[in-house]
C-alpha cells in the first residue's frame, strides 16, 4: 500500500509551513523532543518526526475506518473550520467545525436524541416547496433550524461514539480531549509547539493555525478513511453550519466573478495570424495594378495619370483588394516622376535645338 512518503514529502510539508512552530516564549516544554531548532524566537519542529508520527496516526485511523468506525472531525478555530469540514463531508464523517456542545461524549445518549430531532427537522426545511416558505409556522420552524444547525450540522451522520477523534489544536480543544481521555477514546491532533503532547494518543507535531498545514493534514487523514473503507464515500447533501455556508457561498460568489472577467478579457486578444497570412501580408504590400490599366511604354502613364485623377484610381484598387490599407493612394505620384522626367528631357533637347540654330 502506498505510504505517507510516498504522497507527500518533506518539501510538501515545507510548501505548506507545517515546520513553524509558536513563538519560543509561548511554548510547552513537553513537546521539546518535537522542536528542531529556534529561529528568530520562533520554534521550528522537526519535520523528519513529523513524517514518521504521520504515517503512525494515518495506519491507525486506516484501521479505524477498516473495522467500520467512525472518525470525528474537530477544528473549531478559524482557519480550521472550512478546510476540516470539506475533508469530513468528502470521507462521510461527522465533524464538529463551529461550536462545541460540553457532553457531546460524556453524556452522548442525552445529545442523541437532539441530533436525531435536527436530522428530521433539517429533511422538513429542505422538502419544504418554496411556495410554503411563508406564514407564521414555517418561520418557527426555520428559526428552530437555524438555532440547532450550528450546534449539529455535523454531527447528523454520528449515531454512535466515535472510534477516535481528530483533532486541530488539542488545546483550544482542551473540553473534548478530556472527554475523549475519560472514555478512551483514541485522539489524533495535529499538535503545535504550544501543546500538551501527553493528553494526545496519536501526536502530528505541526502549525495547527496555518490554513494550508491544516488542510494537508485533514486531506490526508480523508484519504486514509476512503481507503480504510475500499471504496469512495457518497457525498450528500448534508446540512452545514453559517459559518461554513458563509464560507463556501463567497467561495462560490469569488469563482463565478473570476470567470465573469476571464470572458470578458477573452475578446480583446486577437488570434494570431498563420504563416500563410503573414506571407500574404509581407508579399502583397502595395495594390496590384489592373492589365488594362497597365502603361504599355514609358510615355503612356503621363498621359493616363492625367486623364484619371488619383482619388478614382485610390478607390478602384481599394475595391479590388480589399485586404491592401491604402498603399494604393501613393502610387500615382511614383507614377508622376517620369512625367517631370520627360518635360525636363523635352526642355533640354529644346535647349541644345536652340544652341545648335
Amino acid at each position: 500500500m502506498e505510504g505517507t512518503t510516498d504522497r507527500v514529502g518533506i518539501r510538501d510539508l515545507l510548501e505548506a509551513g507545517v515546520h513553524f512552530g509558536h513563538q519560543a516564549k509561548r511554548w510547552n516544554p513537553k513537546m521539546k523532543r518535537y522542536i528542531f531548532a529556534q529561529r528568530t524566537g520562533v520554534h521550528i519542529i522537526d519535520l523528519d518526526q513529523t513524517i514518521t508520527l504521520l504515517e503512525r496516526a494515518l495506519k491507525f485511523v486506516r484501521g479505524v475506518a477498516e473495522a467500520n468506525r467512525e472518525v470525528l472531525f474537530v477544528g473549531t478555530k478559524k482557519q480550521a473550520q472550512i478546510p476540516l469540514a470539506e475533508q469530513a463531508i468528502r470521507s462521510g464523517q461527522p465533524y464538529v467545525a463551529e461550536r462545541y456542545i460540553g457532553g457531546m461524549l460524556t453524556n452522548f445518549q442525552t445529545i442523541l436524541p437532539r441530533i436525531q430531532y435536527f436530522t428530521e427537522l433539517a429533511r422538513r426545511v429542505e422538502e419544504t416547496p418554496e411556495e410554503e416558505k411563508t406564514g407564521k409556522d414555517w418561520f418557527a420552524l426555520n428559526r428552530e433550524y437555524q438555532k440547532l444547525r450550528r450546534n449539529f450540522a455535523g454531527l447528523t451522520e454520528m449515531e454512535k461514539l466515535p472510534g477516535a477523534i481528530f483533532v486541530v489544536d488539542p488545546k483550544r480543544e482542551e473540553l473534548m480531549v478530556k472527554e475523549a481521555n475519560r472514555l478512551k477514546i483514541p485522539v489524533v491532533a495535529l499538535t503545535d509547539t504550544n501543546c500538551d503532547p501527553e493528553v494526545v494518543d496519536y501526536v502530528i507535531p505541526g502549525n495547527d493555525d496555518a490554513i494550508r498545514a491544516i488542510g494537508l493534514i485533514s486531506r490526508l487523514m480523508a484519504d486514509a478513511i476512503v481507503e480504510g473503507r475500499g471504496e469512495e464515500v457518497a457525498v450528500e447533501d448534508r446540512p452545514v453550519p453559517p459559518v461554513i455556508e458563509e464560507a463556501l457561498v463567497t467561495e462560490e460568489e469569488q469563482l463565478s466573478k473570476a470567470a465573469d472577467e476571464a470572458k470578458v478579457s477573452e475578446p480583446a486578444a486577437e488570434p494570431a495570424p498563420n504563416g500563410n497570412g503573414a506571407a500574404s501580408a509581407q508579399a502583397e504590400p502595395e495594390a496590384p495594378v489592373p492589365a488594362e490599366d497597365a502603361p504599355a511604354n514609358g510615355a503612356e502613364p503621363v498621359a493616363e495619370a492625367a486623364e484619371e485623377p488619383v482619388a478614382q484610381a485610390a478607390d478602384e484598387a481599394a475595391a479590388e483588394e480589399p485586404a491592401v490599407e491604402e498603399p494604393a493612394v501613393e502610387e500615382p505620384a511614383a507614377d508622376e516622376a517620369p512625367a517631370d522626367e520627360a518635360e525636363a528631357s523635352d526642355g533640354g533637347q529644346e535647349n541644345e535645338e536652340n544652341e545648335e540654330k
